[in-house]
């Protein structure tokens, strides 16, 4: 999911004071030892996971299959339906329930998240009439949990054996600017119910992995914990409505009247191909839509109705990739000129790099105030100014344009994480939006040079970790002030600075590839990461995650002296001479006192000392180097607490430049205080001396560190 800072206040939640101190149960073992930043991080191991990061031989996760079918009543935004669900359990505990998610029961009256955002007055919605039935048609026992529910089993499923449930449910939508910030809704246009994104809709399986079940209920923040699963989906819809689901279209004839399925069948390569314009859509009796999904994380569907629909194809090895935008008239103007070819654009790059996504349809649906990844389908807010499409360009900020490009990005994706790799977002919500932003980052800068990206770049990071309101990453996402900046934009910099600094882009590129294929249709964790990243990096990277992820601190690194050592071995003469390229600070008093001196009208008088000042006196009884050439000595303050790695550029008058970064070792024995030395060139006269010149470690004060004239 994304959020503009560009356009949306900080999410608040009632409980922020607590959110330095309530950190995500897993990762609270590795916080004890705060004092050391340098320690092991002793990651627990799982035996279906390897020390190198991998899945081991004894990885395993749960096999479902659903079968569902539904009935819309787009007038009244909610559905009927029933499904089939084939659960094999393949893990090694024997099972007496299976638990569920139904998130819509957040808008349902008495909810936790009502009585938590006090509520009580918005408008309700939810799942109703559920009821579950065995194989045999006997009633289940439930248990319910807020948002979760357990179905209670007639005989404990063991370990390779599988179970059959027969789920019927109700659900009413709410509208998507409900204030719980709903991750699907309505939306009306024109007194109708023009847009309708029904996500959440069944009892999706919750994940059930090493530490069993997850059974945090979701409130607002914290996302999803779900199970891969293969869908066998029908859905009867209006048949003014357009429908576009997660997974593989099964019935595009019938579904289409046939003049837009000819334009359907033409979408090619070379170029996007506007299936509908608008109110184009000829009403005809249309048959159910029916979808088919083989190991997707989860199953959503959007009703649209006069919406423009244009789509493209993307060439892969695997198979094409088929990228659709589908927008109302309502702003329509900057999605038409760059919702299609940002999605084709994003889907294009992303491919090389990690492979192709779980889902070959990409659909961009842009629904006002809504922004949620889900397979094949991604909701996306972000609209701008109204417009006609063929009418002059409408004056729209810059924001408004970044907003839709880096939204729909920002989506894409997500196609990767988490949708090609599982993980657990109610508990590392971080890792899933710290490494999609950091992907959509990557490819804003891509787009261009001068994107307004909100995630990302190093500079803009000081003030957020510095925030006595700022949480860690590892935080639990309920608990956070601002997960915009605890959980998409850190995480983000955090990666750019890995990729960038610590590690290079060649090595950070192949170990990202890597990573993907390795947990390619599997749920991977953040400790899996920490592991895969350090054993192919072959570097014990224990003080970045530690910094970056799991303690408070920020980079703010102070140049506290700046001094040139001269060469031991040099004689007096050599000294002078080097020292005499330096200009000296003379006081204002000797500034003014430019009439001769006794000296320099008794010439006897004069010896080796009477040209020498006390400045330039003690540039010659200064600290020596045992070093053939000069150095520059730095004392360095570490006022932030967190290590970083110290990038100096050393500036000469003669235009020249040296860049050294020096290892982030440096604080390891004193984390406060490190003292570092560079060569200096002896035949040149240094004019300046920048820490952190290229804004890349984060520091507070960035290139604004800079020494004009060292001291001797």
């Amino acid at each position: 999911m994304i959020v503009s800072s560009g356009n949306v206040a900080r999410l608040l939640c009632r409980h922020c004071t607590r959110a330095l101190l309530l950190l995500s149960l897993a990762w609270m073992p590795l916080l004890s030892n705060a004092s050391d930043r340098f320690a092991p991080l002793n990651l627990p191991l799982a035996d279906t996971r390897t020390e190198q990061g991998t899945p081991s031989a004894a990885y395993w996760q749960q096999q479902l299959a659903y079968e569902i079918q539904a009935k819309v009543d787009a007038q009244n935004a909610s559905l009927s339906a029933a499904a089939v669900l084939h659960y094999v359990n393949h893990s090694p505990d024997t099972l007496t329930r299976l638990w569920f998610e139904l998130p819509q029961q957040r808008f349902a009256a008495n909810s936790l998240a009502r009585k938590t955002y006090q509520l009580d007055q918005s408008e309700t919605g939810g799942t109703r009439n559920f009821v579950v039935r065995s194989e045999q048609g006997e009633a289940l026992a439930l248990t319910w949990q807020d948002t979760l529910v357990a179905v209670n089993l007639v005989t404990p499923l063991k370990p390779g054996q599988g179970v059959q449930l027969h789920f019927e449910w109700d659900l009413q939508l709410v509208s998507r600017d409900h204030p719980l910030i709903p991750r699907s809704g309505y939306e009306r246009i024109d007194g109708e119910n023009r847009l309708l994104a029904f996500a959440q809709w069944y009892p999706r399986a919750l994940h059930y992995g090493d530490n069993g079940w997850n059974l945090q209920p979701f409130i607002k923040h914290a996302e999803f914990s779900l199970q891969n699963a293969d869908f066998t989906v029908s859905i009867e819809a209006p048949p003014e409505y357009l429908l576009v689901a997660s997974g593989d279209w099964q019935s595009p004839a019938n579904n289409l009247p046939p003049e837009v399925y000819e334009r359907y069948q033409q979408v090619s390569h070379s170029e996007s191909k506007k299936i509908l314009s608008g109110d184009d859509w000829p009403i005809a009796n249309q048959q159910p839509w029916q979808y088919r999904g083989e190991h997707l994380r989860d199953f959503t569907f959007v009703l649209a109705k006069n919406v423009h629909w244009q789509a493209r194809k993307v060439r892969h090895k695997q198979g094409d990739i088929l990228v659709s935008a589908l927008f109302p008239d309502t702003g329509r103007w900057l999605w038409h000129q760059y919702g299609l070819e940002a999605g084709v654009f994003a889907i294009s790059e992303l491919t090389w790099w990690l492979g192709a996504p779980a889902a070959r349809s990409i659909h961009l649906v842009n629904i006002a105030g809504l922004g949620m990844e889900y397979p094949g389908l991604k909701l996306v807010g972000f609209r701008g100014p109204d417009a006609a499409i063929n009418g002059p360009p409408p004056d729209y900020s810059r924001t408004q344009k970044y907003d839709v490009i880096g939204g729909i990005l920002h989506e894409i994706a997500h196609a990767w994480m988490p949708m090609t790799v599982n993980t657990d977002e109610r508990g590392e919500g971080f890792f899933d939006e710290g490494l999609t932003s950091f992907l959509a980052f990557w490819l804003e800068q891509r787009w261009s040079h001068h994107f307004q990206s909100f995630y990302g770049e190093p500079v803009k990071v000081a003030p957020v970790m510095s925030d006595p309101d700022y949480a860690v990453p590892v935080t639990f996402a309920e608990e956070l002030s601002s997960k915009l900046d605890s959980h998409y934009h850190v995480p983000a910099v955090a990666l750019n600075i890995l990729r960038e600094t610590l590690l290079g882009r060649d090595q950070f590129d192949a170990i990202l590839t890597d990573f993907f294929g390795a947990w390619r249709g599997k749920l991977a964790t953040f400790g899996d990461f920490i592991r895969f990243v350090d054993e192919r990096s072959e570097q014990d990277l224990a003080w970045f995650w530690r910094g970056w992820f799991m303690q408070p601190g920020y980079v703010d690194m102070a140049i506290a002296e700046a001094r040139i050592l001269l060469p031991q071995s040099w004689n007096r003469a050599q000294k002078l001479a080097y020292a005499q390229r330096y200009p000296e600070r003379p006081s204002l008093t000797r500034q003014r006192n430019q009439h001769p001196t006794h000296e320099q009208r008794h010439a006897e008088l004069r010896d080796g000392h009477s040209a020498l000042s006390d400045e330039m006196a003690a540039r010659l009884e200064g600290p020596v180097t045992d070093a053939s050439q000069p150095h520059l000595q730095l004392t360095l303050n570490n006022l932030g607490g967190l290590p970083m790695p110290v990038p100096i550029r050393l500036t000469y008058t003669d235009g020249s430049e040296v860049f050294r970064l020096f290892d982030v070792t440096i604080w390891q024995h004193h984390p406060d205080q490190a003292l570092i030395s560079l060569p200096l060139s002896p035949d040149k006269v240094l004019q300046s001396v920048h820490m952190d010149p290229f804004y890349q470690i984060g520091d507070a004060g960035g290139p604004g560190h800079v020494i004009t004239q060292p001291e001797f």
